[in-house]
């Protein structure tokens, strides 16, 4: 009876070998939110599609472009994505407010928030910036960063003169002369005056006193519970991503017009502005974590947020963050 019961599944077994597709797993479908068009900031997420990373850890990646961190975080909140990629700032403020949310992988460890100057302005370090015009667009993520900058350096407010502008009159005011710097990435700034043979120089907000990370990986409470696996192995996978972008530059930014065909960046530009996103990702060098911010440097962001920034102080900062996801075996910056 045994013997006959053996031989059945056996046949059972074979039979299902010759169906079409048999043997293959099916891959976890997982939804990430972007926090704007598609950029630099995204050459990893689009390498580990394009190169089928995210197909080697069982995964099937959408990525959809966003319209903010802000409203990233708060399409995770509302469970209408999986995963979230936003500036940390903004997720915070989103978390604080009751959001169910976590970072749980910060991918630029290094904000790309700063000022940027001309090169012949005489600026080069924070000090420089008294009695002169900063422009600084209103509601912008580095609006509220500007008094802590300040602070830290040793500036007050009133030795610096704010001008609000939009941001895409900056480079305009500053070839004209009428600021002396503006508050943005040097990707918006550096690089499209450099292709105008503008030589120009830029501080890192991260550099001067304000060491906040940036653009992380945020998820819903309830589904990392539900699927951990899942949100480890697209952690795990992303920074291979990530790792490889840096290897080979080149690859990654055809990866970005692969799988965004609509993306209107010229390719010098992402060229040029690669290396500062690599920058921004392992902010240590070589040998640096890819997507893990260590204890002791949450607890100073947390301190710089909650003491400058209206961040509330009632929680935790481990309410906001963690790094069980993080792969145990860490993805190093080449």
């Amino acid at each position: 009876m045994k013997t006959r019961i053996k031989l059945a599944a056996g046949m059972m077994f074979a039979a299902a070998a010759m169906l079409p597709g048999a043997g293959a797993l099916a891959q976890d479908k997982i939804t990430m939110q972007m926090n704007w068009t598609a950029d630099t900031a995204h050459l990893g997420f689009a390498l580990a599609q394009v190169k089928g990373i995210y197909a080697d850890h069982d995964l099937e990646v959408e990525l959809v472009e966003g319209r903010g961190s802000a409203v990233a975080a708060q399409l995770v909140a509302t469970g209408q994505t999986d995963i979230g990629y936003a500036d940390t700032v903004a997720t915070l403020n989103v978390a604080s407010q009751g959001a169910p949310i976590k970072i749980i992988s910060t991918i630029w460890k290094s904000g790309q928030f700063g000022i940027q100057y001309l090169a012949d302005s005489g600026i080069s370090e924070p000090k420089d910036l008294v009695g002169k015009k900063l422009a600084v667009s209103p509601g912008s993520a580095m609006l509220p960063l500007i008094p802590v900058f300040l602070k830290a350096n040793g500036i007050e407010e009133g030795e610096v003169e704010i001008v609000n502008a939009a941001e895409s009159a900056f480079i305009g005011l500053l070839t004209s002369g009428q600021v002396d710097a503006v508050s943005q990435t040097p990707e918006n700034i550096v690089v499209p005056l450099a292709a105008e043979g503008i030589e120009a120089g830029n501080m890192y907000f991260y550099n001067n006193g304000v060491p906040l990370a940036s653009l992380s990986l945020v998820a819903r409470e309830d589904r990392l519970a539900e699927r951990p696996d899942v949100y480890r192995r697209f952690i795990e996978a992303t920074a291979e991503g990530w790792k490889a972008a840096m290897e080979d530059p080149k690859a990654a930014i055809e990866a970005i017009y692969e799988v965004f065909p609509e993306t209107e960046h010229p390719r010098e530009a992402l060229t040029q502005s690669a290396d500062y996103s690599f920058s921004s990702v392992c902010p240590g060098g070589q040998g640096d974590i890819i997507g893990m911010t260590p204890t002791e440097t949450w607890d100073t962001m947390y301190q710089v947020m909650t003491t400058t920034m209206d961040l509330s102080a009632d929680r935790p900062v481990t309410d906001y963050y963690t790094n069980d996801y993080v792969p145990e075996n860490a993805v190093t910056c080449p």
